[in-house]
């Protein structure tokens, strides 16, 4: 009896299958529901992360305006596309010293041309600003963006890197997630050229895509002009300074470079660049090539449904990619047009 009554408590205290069953469901069910938990976490710490460079490039721009007079602008040179193109510095190299980067600053010489374009004046000056000009700067990238700190295919006009070995420039460049406002000027089409695929019917089309000779409506340009608080006339907390973009979107981006470190809303709000999109010809290319950059030039991020920028009073502000393109994210990119947006509309 005893021998019964001790095997029938064994079998009352072991799991049946059904019972090892229900348990394993459970224990799969709570581990569906944790992973999107410690991924939405883990994605609103990159997020704060991506506010704080923000307010640390807000904090380096006034600072900046301070002692110039005026916010600092990309000098892509005169005569761009000829023999006198000059490649001289970006507003984040301008920066440097307002944001900590004293030694980063010190080290380059801007009177060097950094262009490995052979016809540009100075193509072999580029080994002496080499350590300056590919230094990874956290600041600088947002910890959302999956690309790495040096692009693993070359960065179109750039050319700051140096190959000591072979004695020749390279095109690449350290990776950057923050892009200066031009404004609602487009990309491309200076100097009166047609707008190009596929954002050309807009009700208003603006030409000037480098911004030559104060035409950019923007905070920056890529081809010189300054704005200072005086020229917004909007309102600073109306009109954004600098917002997010990918760097593997666009073959052009990297710090360094003037002529890859500012962004249009003529482009909408995170619109995704594939690995093979339109060019302004109709045609297929890759987001590789150099050709296919003029729909890069826009505000991005990884970030789900927002992208974070910097308004000109230095605050931070999350837009939602399904903000009006038209009449709300074009006029909050403008400095001085007398657009009137409301908080709740972006």
């Amino acid at each position: 009896m005893k021998a019964i009554r001790k095997g029938r408590e064994m079998r009352a205290g072991a799991f049946t299958l059904i019972e090892l069953l229900v348990v394993i469901a459970i224990i799969a069910v709570l581990i569906a529901l944790l992973l999107p938990a410690v991924q939405a976490a883990r994605e609103a710490a990159r997020r704060a992360q991506c506010v704080n460079n923000l307010k640390q490039l807000g904090i380096a721009l006034h600072n900046y305006h301070d002692v110039v007079g005026a916010f600092p602008t990309s000098i892509m040179g005169w005569g761009y596309g000829n023999s006198t193109g000059d490649h001289r510095a970006s507003w984040i190299a301008m920066t440097l010293p307002f944001m900590e980067q004293t030694p980063v600053y010190n080290s380059i010489n801007f009177s060097v041309n950094m262009r490995t374009d052979a016809s540009n004046k100075g193509a072999n000056g580029f080994a002496i600003n080499h350590t300056g000009y590919m230094t990874v700067i956290a600041t600088l990238m947002c910890p959302s963006d999956p690309s790495p700190n040096f692009s693993p295919w070359p960065r179109a006009d750039t050319g700051v890197g140096w190959d000591f070995k072979n004695n020749k420039a390279l095109d690449s460049g350290p990776k950057l997630s923050y892009f200066g406002n031009m404004g609602d000027n487009h990309a491309d089409s200076d100097f009166g050229g047609a707008p190009y695929w596929p954002f050309s019917t807009l009700p208003v089309t603006r030409q000037e895509g480098f911004g030559a000779n104060g035409s950019f409506t923007g905070i920056m340009s890529r081809h010189a002009g300054t704005c200072a608080i005086r020229d917004i006339l909007d309102g600073t907390s109306n009109t954004l300074a600098v917002g997010e973009s990918l760097f593997e979107s666009c073959r052009w981006f990297t710090w360094p470079n003037p002529n890859g470190t500012t962004c249009t809303s003529q482009i909408p709000l995170n619109w995704k660049v594939p690995l093979n999109d339109w060019d302004q010809d109709g045609g297929v290319e890759s987001r590789r090539n150099s050709v296919n950059w003029r729909v890069g030039f826009g505000f991005r991020s990884q970030h789900p449904g927002i992208v974070n920028f910097l308004m000109a009073d230095g605050s931070v502000r999350a837009i939602k990619e399904t903000v009006n393109r038209d009449k709300v994210y074009r006029a909050l990119s403008t400095r001085a047009l007398g657009e009137i947006t409301s908080a709740d509309s972006y």
